[in-house]
């Protein structure tokens, strides 16, 4: 059995449209005025590629902008970190963060969003503020963050 389609009937570099009553035009996108192919970045020479997107660097310092703590179980804590641009995920490391001036336990994984401009982890704590410390961390076009100690409360479920 035989389906046929209209791609099947399509002649390989054919990039016109079948022809159109007289009454109607050609769509936008095809008009004569309008360049086939996407236009160039709009300031190609302050482009740098961020994990597989354009990104254009900001004057802005690296920021923490906000921070959610939450109880996952008795003995542990999520704890997610917004910065105002995304981060270097290479520059995070144990060293970047202190909780209550300890280092993170060996084996804690960070885990990034797709923009990069917040990290996740996952902390063993039964207290229900702690001090945390960040330093250490840069964003992608090199800004290093101000060490800086924050006072966080953790929200239970």
């Amino acid at each position: 059995m035989f389906v046929l389609s209209a791609t099947s009937f399509a002649e390989p570099g054919q990039d016109v449209f079948p022809p159109l009553p007289p009454v109607q035009e050609l769509p936008e996108e095809a008009s004569a005025d309008r360049p086939r192919h996407p236009r160039p970045p709009r300031d190609p020479d302050n482009i740098i590629h961020y994990r597989g997107n354009r990104a254009y660097p900001e004057n802005l310092p690296l920021e923490i902008v906000h921070t959610r703590c939450e109880r996952k179980a008795e003995d542990f804590v999520s704890l997610v970190i917004f910065f105002n641009q995304s981060i270097n995920p290479r520059t995070i490391g144990h060293d970047s963060f202190f909780f209550n001036n300890r280092p993170l336990p060996f084996g804690t994984r960070f885990n990034f969003n797709k923009k990069g401009n917040s990290v996740r982890m996952l902390l063993p704590l039964s207290e229900a503020t702690f001090k945390l410390k960040v330093q250490n961390i840069s964003s992608f076009d090199g800004k290093m963050i101000e060490p800086v100690e924050l006072l966080i409360e953790v929200d239970s479920e």
